[in-house]
């Protein structure tokens, strides 16, 4: 597999709001990439962007032999949450970096993501991080959306602005994409990303990571990420350490609270019918939610086994004087209000044998070289 890069984020548009997805400036090579932020100090990246790789062909993708080397320095590696990376954007620098395991994780196609844990807490107020859809497999078909800070064109003009393109369509996954060119723990999507995206995520349409951009075909066509789902185990682990690092209490998601934001929507309004509710779940006039052992209810709920959603604790009967056969009538009509009576509704071309790694060089980039020279006159790095 072989190929040349061209535009990025074809079609898409300039993107202020999306803080999470931050850039990356590899002073060490003088790169740009793009990230997840998915901690406050978790940077979820492509592996390519933080190391180097032998075995290339004019520096093209050979799945059968392309290998990464050396990593970089993570304090080389600078995150920055504004739109524009560039001289006076604001940086945070690395400390750690986290690779995936395993006897064959130096080989690219498959391994092409890395974990970098910041130096410091990105504050909330900065940027609040995106979840990683650790715990739901991806659907060929299921829309998504894509953003990074590559070039427009292959003159990397552009480069080093967030950018989003929406309406991107999964194309296969994991299994049933070509043995030959996609790995088990990757996916092809649709089109429109490419050099200096590479490490930024795709996301679907509950904001959830669910990819990392790897490569691609010319044209920018044929993108192949890497399957977040596919490494939740280790995303989770190394998360949780992280927050270990930083002194702070894991994201739910890291200890195995479900990620679709379901599971966190507020109960108790009143409806009538399962649209009145965001979670499209309405249960004997209010609205409700999902539940498991670990998503538990809000204070004056229980979850029901049988509806697997949030049931309102019933207080006690009028006039009840503590009686026992008022007492065991009352338990039956608990038992009805919760459980079987209960009434719970819901709304239920291009050549892709030649990919690149779509990491863009700085040095065409006039303000980020002398964001080089600044930061190395300053000394800052090392």
């Amino acid at each position: 597999m072989t190929g040349s890069t061209r535009d990025a984020i074809r079609g898409g548009y300039k993107d202020d709001g999306d803080r999470a997805v931050v850039g990356i400036y590899n002073d060490e090579i003088g790169a740009i990439c793009t990230g997840s932020l998915i901690a406050p100090n978790v940077v979820l990246t492509a592996r390519h962007c933080v190391s180097d790789m032998a075995n290339e062909l004019d520096g093209q993708i050979t799945c059968r032999s392309t290998k990464f080397t050396a990593t970089h320095l993570a304090r080389r590696i600078l995150v920055t949450t504004d739109a524009e990376i560039g001289t006076f954007s604001h940086f945070y620098p690395g400390s750690e970096l986290v690779l995936l395991p395993g006897p064959d994780a130096d080989s690219f196609c498959g391994n092409d993501q890395a974990i970098l844990i910041l130096d410091e807490l990105i504050p909330e107020s900065d940027a609040v991080p995106l979840v990683p859809r650790v715990d739901e497999p991806l659907k060929e078909g299921e829309e998504y959306y894509a953003v990074g800070f590559g070039a427009t064109n292959d003159s990397s003009t552009g480069a080093g602005l967030r950018r989003r393109r929406d309406d991107l369509v999964i194309d296969c996954v994991a299994d049933s994409c070509p043995a030959s060119m996609v790995k088990r723990t990757e996916w092809v999507g649709d089109t429109g990303i490419c050099e200096g995206d590479s490490g930024g995520p795709s996301l679907d349409l509950m904001n959830r990571v669910i990819g990392v951009t790897s490569r691609g075909a010319v044209g920018c066509e044929y993108p192949i990420y890497g399957y977040v789902y596919g490494w939740a185990d280790w995303i989770k682990e190394t998360t949780v350490r992280a927050a270990e690092l930083g002194g702070y209490e894991p994201p739910r998601w890291a200890t195995g609270y479900p990620t679709n934001p379901v599971y966190s929507a507020d109960v108790g309004a009143a409806c009538e019918a399962p649209g009145d509710c965001a979670t499209n779940a309405c249960l004997n006039g209010y609205c409700t939610r999902p539940c498991t052992e670990i998503a538990t209810c809000p204070s004056g709920y229980t979850c029901d086994a049988a509806l697997g959603f949030c049931a309102q604790i019933p207080g006690p009967p009028p006039d009840d004087d503590g009686g026992g056969d008022e007492t065991k009538d009352g338990a039956g009509d608990d038992e009805d209000d919760v459980g079987g009576s209960g009434s719970c509704s819901m709304q239920a071309s291009p050549d892709p044998t030649k990919p690149v790694p779509w990491l863009v060089g700085a040095a065409s980039l006039g303000v980020l070289s002398s964001l080089r020279r600044r930061r190395r006159s300053r000394g800052r790095l090392g």
